[in-house]
């Protein structure tokens, strides 16, 4: 199968017509972990907080080994950017069978301080 364009299949993502955000989507589910490294490549090049989030949360559906290392980074170092810090927090929730106990913790204290 070719490699799709993430760029525009994120634009289709962040598209207001439903349609073309599902269909977007399951290009990039499709695609699994090759699609975790091209996003974390977008995501690093630079993107707004509403692509930041779109992409986090794709990458925490696909999860995986490379998934959760991303998704571990910017929780741990995202100061800058509460917004996608959170959506890193969420994704690492979704993929609790792949974090530690003191990891599940940290988390859960994160989210009680947020209220």
């Amino acid at each position: 199968m070719a490699q799709p364009n993430y760029h525009q299949l994120l634009s289709q993502v962040m598209d207001s017509n439903p349609a073309q955000q599902m269909a977007a989507r399951m290009i990039i589910l499709a695609m699994e972990e090759d699609a975790v490294n091209a996003l974390i490549d977008i995501y690093y090049a630079g993107v707004t907080d509403a692509e930041g989030e779109a992409i986090l949360e794709i990458i925490a559906e696909i999860g995986g080994y490379e998934a959760v290392l991303i998704l571990r980074n910017i929780y741990d170092f995202e100061d800058s950017r509460p917004q996608l810090r959170h959506s890193a927090a969420k994704g690492l929730l979704r993929n609790s069978d792949s974090l530690t106990q003191e990891e599940r913790e940290d988390i859960a204290m994160y989210f009680a301080r947020l209220g």
